[in-house]
């Protein structure tokens, strides 16, 4: 429920969008460990969305969902990676 209402947030859609609440929602989803929302509250620290921009924070959250197998965050953690 709170994945769904913090992509409500993120998005506009049905609520006014609040990225810094949609940032909360998913905190909250991927404390419990909900990989969508570790991949996408990484996505909003990599971009400085609603939470100050934070690259290490983001590849944290990355590697959780991406050690659930999440591909997404698989791609991502990638992106981030020291070349």
């Amino acid at each position: 429920m709170q994945l769904l209402l913090a992509e409500r947030y993120r998005s506009g859609k049905g609520v006014p969008k609040d990225m810094s609440k949609a940032a909360e929602l998913y905190q909250k989803a991927a404390d419990q460990g909900n990989h969508y929302a570790q991949n996408d509250l990484g996505m909003l620290y990599e971009n400085g969305e609603g939470v100050p921009k934070d690259l290490n924070k983001a590849r944290e959250l990355y590697q959780k969902a991406a050690d659930q197998g999440d591909t997404w965050a698989i791609e991502n953690l990638k992106k981030l990676q020291p070349r």
